[in-house]
């Protein structure tokens, strides 16, 4: 998936999360994105599948 999100709040809210679960934890960045209203299936998909994650998405 290499394609920019439509939803430019999602995409920070993803990107947030990310960065909080790989400098802090896990957890931390699924709560960062659950409490933004990021669905369950794309939270889910940013960690058990990363390479399915879009090539705009955070890294560390």
């Amino acid at each position: 998936m290499n394609e920019k999100r439509q939803n430019l709040t999602f995409d920070e809210l993803i990107n947030k999360g990310l960065a909080a679960a790989l400098l802090t934890d896990i957890t931390a960045g699924i709560r960062i994105m659950r409490e933004g209203g990021i669905p369950p299936g794309v939270i889910s998909r940013m960690f058990v599948t990363p390479q399915l994650r879009r090539g705009t998405d955070w890294k560390h």
